[in-house]
């Protein structure tokens, strides 16, 4: 009641109560009612300033998050704070803090006035940043926010009518211009003019409903249960995680669940789409492009984003799987889903990883040519008493490392000569005796000729001899008749379980390094997203110093800006060292990544040596094949080799390899499928240019030339030739070097014309 009686006395009591020595000037009022003490005077003045807010003229103050630093339109002085800044009226757009609401001098509310004291990008869609409780009343037919509807039903009729791809779409970044256009199109009931949208591309509908979700005061999923959901995506169990995920979306706020619901629907809605119109992207793009929007931790936790966004995606498709929204997804998006690794086990992981790939290298020649005796009579690569000569006809147009061994020239018991044939010619090597043992040097250490072959067939004869680098791979069998080993079945056999061995290896190492990409761009989303913070934190402090200044040159003390600087510096700094911590841990796993490469590229042109090898011996096995028998068994030997390869233009440098320019480029590429690609020279000698289609439009990017090889820039330049490089990204994507450019060379130009009938 003093507080309504003293209400008309509003304006004159709270100009008394900004200056420094309170209300001891004017306080007539206060004497009238006989209140003299400080507190029952601040007690009614906070009444009164509870009361000026619900009557501040016809204005519709609410809590209102700025993206830039603003002033207040009263006092001329700086907003506060990192969310929520102050109050800001959704009909004429003034700001203004909480403190100068309450004079009761506001000036009257004017939508006229908007753009006169908001800033373009501010006042363009007034919907954005207010509760979802303000945007919709919850009926039947409205489940969500009229902006939502709109732009997901825009986005999924632009699909049927022209087959957008909407996974690139959310994907695909839009200006800041664009979006703020399209924000300005907003009625003041927050609906957008149908005909509006359709001046805007799929992206920019895309990127302006993300920026709408991501300016929400509370996330779709509040933070409140980050942590449950969380800890719900943790559990190894799908089924359980399911339902308690399930079970944690009936506790948000009602406005919030059925937005959520909403969205849900519009995913699944996107991903028989994408099926439907056979667009291949795995569930896993569209989960990430949300998982930062929907879900997210509190500003003051935001640091825990780093190493849940594994999480935050899992959620969003298990979810997706659950039927919660009443939709299901189709056939082609229900592979089980991924759990995400443990951050505890990452070290773990990686040396399994680690001893796979030793497991993997590690050749047992004992498989391929099996020991069942220790007599070096039952070997079949024991020729026992043979000529020199006969030897050298023997081990002709052999492949490196194919051997035998023969009694040695001086006839004496247990001394036996090995042939290896090396560098295209053959090396005689002594087998030493003495005391029973055998061996190439002193100290002689094996038991037997047997034991010594075996032990050379795991490892290198450099231990022998540095110049012979190499393990005895091929056993020259005795049993055949005709030519030598170039016609033998057995070194044939050998030859293709190696090859198949390495290929084996090869697929290895790419699925690792596919794992390990992915990882690195997750990781690389949570270090743009502490950036963003970092600038943030930073104007906020550049804002709070300068008052502070402000403050201190009129002979002030402000405690509370000082407690605020405090607070951001000290959170600043934790985002710092969260942001090193991650870099840190990115350039680790970049090096791992580049290990993978490098050992790619050792293995390649080994199985190009392989092959070339099967063929030399396929070719030899034709020629010289003495019976009917022989010949119909190495043609059907040549036969199986070549089914295990099919065409493919990118092995024919024709297909792709192209002299032109840009323009010529463009004329070739313009209207082909997404993929389509050609290598031209550049305008600088010593490089190249790789031309492809993406998108209906046709990206040039330069292919530099390093000593260590070919690639799009360091430290990637490790492929030896183009050929190379255009097998390797074949199936990859260039997405790591240009987030534009989710696309491999999957077309090259000429195909068509060059493959074999």
């Amino acid at each position: 009641m003093a507080a309504a009686n003293l209400f008309r006395q509003n304006s004159d009591l709270k100009g008394q109560s900004q200056r420094k020595d309170g209300f001891s000037a004017k306080g007539e009022a206060f004497k009238e009612m006989k209140i003299e003490t400080d507190f029952q005077k601040k007690t009614i003045m906070s009444t009164i300033d509870d009361i000026s807010v619900t009557m501040a003229a016809e204005h519709r103050l609410t809590d209102y998050h700025f993206l830039s630093i603003q002033r207040c339109h009263l006092c001329n002085q700086f907003l506060w704070g990192v969310r929520q800044q102050s109050y800001q009226c959704q009909t004429c757009g003034l700001c203004c803090h909480q403190k100068c609401s309450s004079v009761g001098n506001l000036p009257k509310c004017d939508a006229s006035r908007k753009a006169r004291v908001r800033r373009f990008s501010s006042i363009s869609g007034t919907e954005f940043g207010l509760p979802l409780e303000e945007l919709f009343q919850l009926t039947d037919t409205l489940t969500a926010p009229y902006i939502v509807i709109q732009c997901t039903t825009e986005l999924e009729k632009r699909t049927r009518e022209a087959g957008d791809n909407l996974f690139e779409a959310y994907h695909r970044p839009s200006s800041a211009e664009e979006i703020n256009r399209l924000r300005s199109t907003l009625s003041s009931d927050g609906i957008i003019e149908d005909h509006s949208l359709k001046s805007f591309d799929a992206p920019c509908i895309a990127s302006t409903l993300k920026r709408f979700l991501r300016e929400l005061p509370k996330l779709v999923i509040t933070d409140d249960l980050y942590a449950e959901f969380v800890e719900a995506a943790k559990i190894q169990d799908d089924d359980l995680a399911t339902n308690i995920i399930c079970d944690l979306v009936q506790k948000l706020p009602t406005h919030h669940r059925c937005t959520l619901i909403f969205l849900l629907q519009h995913l699944c809605h996107v991903c028989q789409l994408q099926e439907e119109f056979n667009l291949s992207d795995p569930l896993s793009k569209i989960c990430y492009a949300f998982c930062h929007i929907l879900i997210r931790p509190s500003w003051e936790n935001i640091g825990d984003l780093i190493g849940n966004t594994e999480y935050h995606a899992r959620v969003i498709e298990l979810l997706l799987r659950s039927r919660l929204c009443g939709e299901k997804l189709p056939q082609s998006f229900s592979i089980p889903v991924t759990q995400p690794q443990q951050k505890h086990s990452r070290i773990s992981s990686r040396d399994q990883m680690r001893n796979n790939y030793q497991h993997l290298t590690t050749f047992s020649a004992s498989s391929n040519s099996p020991v069942q005796s220790s007599r070096i009579e039952d070997q079949a690569w024991y020729w026992g008493d043979i000529s020199r000569e006969e030897v050298n006809e023997r081990l002709h147009d052999t492949p490196d490392g194919t051997f035998l061994v023969r009694n040695a020239s001086s006839g004496l018991k247990d001394n036996y000569t090995l042939t290896l044939r090396q560098d295209g010619t053959n090396k005689l090597i002594k087998i030493l005796y003495e005391d029973g043992k055998f061996g190439f040097a002193p100290p002689l250490t094996f038991d037997s000729v047997v034991e010594m072959i075996v032990f050379y067939q795991h490892h290198s004869m450099a231990q022998y001899n540095r110049s012979l680098d190499t393990v005895l791979k091929y056993p020259l069998y005795r049993n055949v008749k005709g030519c030598g080993s170039s016609c033998e079945r057995s070194p044939i056999s050998d030859l293709h379980k190696d090859y198949l061995r390495k290929q084996h290896i090869f697929s290895a190492l790419t699925d690792e390094h596919q794992t390990v990409s992915q990882e690195l761009q997750l990781k690389h989303l949570a270090l743009e997203e502490l950036k963003e913070l970092i600038v943030v934190i930073d104007e906020q402090l550049r804002l709070y110093r300068d008052y502070q200044v402000q403050v201190e040159g009129q002979g002030l003390q402000n405690s509370r800006v000082t407690e605020m600087i405090r607070t951001l510096n000290s959170r600043l700094d934790s985002v710092i060292e969260k942001k090193e911590t991650l870099e840190a841990d990115l350039k680790e796993r970049a090096s791992v990544s580049r290990d993978f490469v490098a050992k790619m590229n050792l293995l390649k042109p080994e199985l190009a040596s392989l092959q070339k090898e099967i063929e030399l011996l396929n070719k030899c096995l034709l020629e010289k094949s003495e019976t009917h028998l022989d010949h119909f068994e190495a043609v059907e030997v040549l036969d199986s080799a070549q089914r295990k390869s099919s065409f493919s233009g990118h092995d024919v440098e024709k297909t792709w390899l192209v002299t032109c320019n840009r323009s010529e480029a463009e004329d070739l590429l313009i209207g082909q499928p997404d993929g389509t690609f050609l290598i031209r020279p550049s305008s600088d000698p010593s490089s190249f240019a790789l031309s492809i289609s993406v998108r209906e439009e046709v990206v040039h990017c330069k292919i530099e030339r390093r000593d260590t090889g070919f690639g799009f820039s360091e430290p990637f330049c490790t492929h030896r030739t183009l050929p190379d490089l255009v097998r390797h990204y074949k199936n990859k994507s260039l997405v790591e070097h240009n987030e534009m450019l989710d696309v491999s060379l999957k077309y090259p130009v000429f195909q068509k014309k060059f493959t074999p009938t």
